[in-house]
């Protein structure tokens, strides 16, 4: 500002000087009618390179050289004839008017300049970034970019998501002014300082809050600035949650791949034990401590055996691999069924179970309702009191079969209850009571959700736990 003023002053100093020099020596040869054009040139000059203000000066300047070197008498600001008055009263008119279009004109052109500036401005910070590393925290990356995009002095950017502050530059009090700013949802503009605060906005949630210090960007450009920035705040996480659980997706692919591979390796040599120590058990000729040790033996390779069963249906139990095979069973066959399969389970516990009379056949995949109910008797037999027993009851309902298993003594508190039909997932205030992989809930749950059906989870602390499997009364197709 100090050398834009000084400029102006020797602008206007140098043109009065030309206007009284060029007034001493051209009154011999001009008159006043064809000097008025040359001293509204100079004039018109000075509005265009200082201002309005110079100009004004200038003009004034220019009407005394005019009166006094010009107009009759000459050398004297006494003027008599009523037509040099017009003339010269047009010129100040004249003058003042098109000083004050013009300068109208250079600052709209400024003003489109800068314009044209700050949306090239915005447009590379745009585009970069899209070129933000996802896997660093936005906040210093978007700062570092605002601050080399546009003039200012500081950028202060405050991450919700995060609870994180970054700056560059300058920036007094960044951190409480820019937390106040988004608790309290309010923009604010400080033209002392020449900075501005702005709530971050994604929709209609607020992610986070901006400040710039020291700038000279319209308000326009500010709130498409904090937009740009929000967007990039938002872009990131998106983009970070989506790497995350593509990352978790080809894990979980890895890792059933892994079982699967194990489980048809466990199966064979399994399956020789399973042979050899029944075959041995049935030549008999051994005494009752040699017997219990074969009996210890066969029981336990069942188990496995059961167990790598398991794993093998779980690895094709994603509904794009697989094609359900419905037909109408009978009800008491299929549980009956599903009891054989995991006698080994409920050995020590009491089963009941209840059938209601109008419950008599279904339409399901037997062996994939089947497996879904081992996995949810083999949780309640694993996790019940020892002494309580294990009820299953089947159900009609409005339009579906329900099954409830409900066994005493154990309790999945509410915010788990969701979390139990992840894959590998055990609840902590079970995982050392009994053994497990955390994979069966997660079978179950994606064997019922083949036949369009739901499982709910009713669980109290003094009457236990009760899973509910509602299967619909008819399915579509194949899925």
């Amino acid at each position: 500002m100090p050398n834009a003023r000084t400029r102006s002053a020797v602008l206007v100093l140098f043109s009065s000087a030309i206007l009284v020099g060029f007034g001493m020596i051209a009154n011999h040869y001009f008159d006043l009618a064809a000097t008025i054009s040359v001293y509204l040139f100079i004039t018109l000059a000075i509005a265009d390179k200082a201002g309005f203000v110079e100009a004004s000066i200038v003009s004034v300047v220019a009407f005394l050289c005019l009166e006094y070197y010009f107009a009759s008498p000459f050398w004297s600001f006494r003027v008599y004839r009523v037509e040099d008055w017009i003339a010269l009263i047009a010129f100040e008119g004249v003058s003042l008017i098109v000083s004050r279009l013009s300068y109208r004109a250079r600052l709209h052109q400024r003003a489109l300049e800068k314009q044209n500036i700050e949306q090239q401005a915005l447009y590379e910070l745009c585009r970069d970034i899209l070129l933000l590393d996802w896997k660093q925290s936005p906040q210093r990356q978007l700062c570092m970019l605002v601050k080399r995009s546009f003039p200012l002095r500081g950028v202060a950017l405050w991450n919700s998501y995060e609870d994180a502050l970054s700056f560059i530059g300058e920036a007094p009090n960044a951190e409480e002014t820019v937390k106040a700013i988004y608790f309290n949802e309010r923009n604010y503009d400080d033209p002392t300082n020449s900075a501005s605060f702005r709530v971050l906005y994604f929709g209609t949630r607020a992610i986070g809050a901006l400040m710039l210090y020291g700038h000279s960007v319209d308000i326009v450009c500010v709130n498409s600035i904090a937009s740009i920035v929000a967007m990039g705040i938002e872009r990131t996480r998106s983009l970070t949650l989506e790497m995350n659980v593509e990352a978790e997706r080809h894990s979980e692919e890895l890792r059933s791949a892994l079982l699967d591979g194990l489980a048809h390796a466990f199966k064979t040599p399994l399956s020789t034990i399973t042979l050899a120590s029944s075959g041995l058990l049935a030549q008999q000729r051994f005494d009752a401590r040699q017997a219990r040790l074969l009996e210890l033996i066969n029981r336990e390779a069942a188990r496995l055996s059961q167990l790598t069963t398991r794993l093998l249906k779980t690895s094709h139990l994603e509904l794009s691999r697989f094609v359900l095979r419905e037909h109408v069973v009978d009800v008491q066959d299929l549980l009956q069924g599903t009891l054989d399969d995991c006698a080994l389970l409920s050995a020590q516990k009491h089963v009941n179970v209840c059938i209601a009379s109008d419950v008599t056949s279904m339409r399901c995949d037997p062996q994939l309702i089947s497996l879904a109910l081992v996995q949810i008797i083999d949780n309640a037999t694993k996790y019940g009191s020892q002494e309580a027993s294990v009820d299953i009851s089947a159900q009609k309902g409005e339009s579906a079969i329900v099954f409830r298993i409900h066994n005493e003594g154990s309790y999945i508190p509410f915010l788990e209850r969701s979390k139990v039909f992840t894959r590998f997932y055990r609840s902590p205030s079970v995982e050392h009571r009994a053994v497990g992989t955390g994979l069966g809930l997660a079978i179950a749950k994606k064997a019922v959700a083949a036949h369009d059906g739901r499982i709910l989870i009713e669980s109290d602390i003094q009457l236990g736990t009760t899973f509910v499997v509602s299967i619909p009364a008819s399915t579509e197709g194949n899925k």
